[in-house]
């Protein structure tokens, strides 16, 4: 019997929330190279505390930002919400039915690790959206900034975290995007947990490699190389060594329901995100 294609889910409509910080206004910048995605539809979002109002100089640079927009090709939308910043955010992916939300992290690096920020991470525990989130360090002065890495060079090579044997449908869509899109490589990896199974469990590794090779042959669009890995020990650690080794671009992972006090993310993802040096797609399941 032959697997019927995968449809490639669309890119068009991205949500960007905006508060004008440096890394932000980073993101704006590198927003604009999702054009290459497939991306027509960019809504900036700018959310107020009720009772404040956005100040001229603000509003001025929305409307400049718009025109940047336009210029580029892209059909925008600006917005001005007031409220909490993760509700206003969620409440306009859900009413606009966007098919991304795109943030911006940062902070002082250390060892490789950027702050995320509260509402970065509000919005990916709770979000039905995927998001993706890029990270920016705060350059000392003097140094340049940092190039963006959206684009094609956000699609060189991906690592995409399997978790098996429930492997979660949206990851997997979104992994057929990407691949349709124009993703060059990606690796599709999963780690056995030392935990639950021994390293001379031989048939756990066969079953995991068998399940990854049929993974890797389902039918999917655009003319990607596809590898497969299989790492024991914790799951965190391993994606984050992985990242190195194959010098990936991206890393797409999915989030495991969890109770509503707790959110979605799960403590591997949680982990991953916080420590994770490249840009992440992190897609709800």
């Amino acid at each position: 019997m032959v697997e019927a294609a995968i449809t490639v889910r669309m890119l068009d409509k991205v949500l960007l929330p905006i508060d004008f910080s440096e890394m932000s206004m980073r993101m704006f910048e590198c927003a604009l190279e999702l054009r290459e995605l497939g991306s027509q539809n960019l809504t900036l979002l700018h959310v107020l505390p009720v009772g404040q109002t956005i100040s001229p100089e603000n509003r001025k640079k929305l409307e400049a930002l718009e025109e940047q927009l336009h210029a580029a090709g892209m059909h925008t939308d600006s917005l001005i919400l007031y409220g909490d910043p993760v509700d206003s955010i969620l409440a306009e992916a859900d009413k606009e039915h966007v098919d991304m939300i795109a943030m911006a992290s940062g902070g002082k690096s250390r060892a490789e690790s950027f702050f995320v920020g509260s509402v970065s991470f509000g919005v990916m525990r709770r979000s039905n959206k995927p998001v993706l989130l890029d990270k920016f360090p705060v350059p000392k002065e003097g140094e340049p900034k940092r190039e963006c890495r959206l684009g094609q060079v956000l699609f060189r090579n991906a690592l995409v975290t399997v978790d098996l044997p429930q492997t979660s449908p949206s990851e997997m869509d979104f992994f057929n995007t990407l691949c349709g899109r124009g993703l060059s490589r990606a690796t599709l990896l999963h780690v056995i947990d030392s935990s639950k199974y021994a390293v001379s469990d031989d048939a756990k590794f066969r079953e995991v490699k068998r399940q990854l090779e049929e993974i890797k042959a389902r039918p999917r669009g655009g003319d990607c190389e596809i590898k497969t890995h299989v790492h024991y020990g914790s799951a965190a650690y391993n994606i984050l060594e992985v990242i190195r080794e194959i010098d990936a671009s991206l890393v797409v992972i999915g989030t495991k329901k969890m109770s509503y006090l707790k959110g979605m993310l799960g403590s591997t993802t949680e982990e991953v995100v916080r420590r994770c040096p490249i840009p992440l797609l992190v897609v709800p399941s």
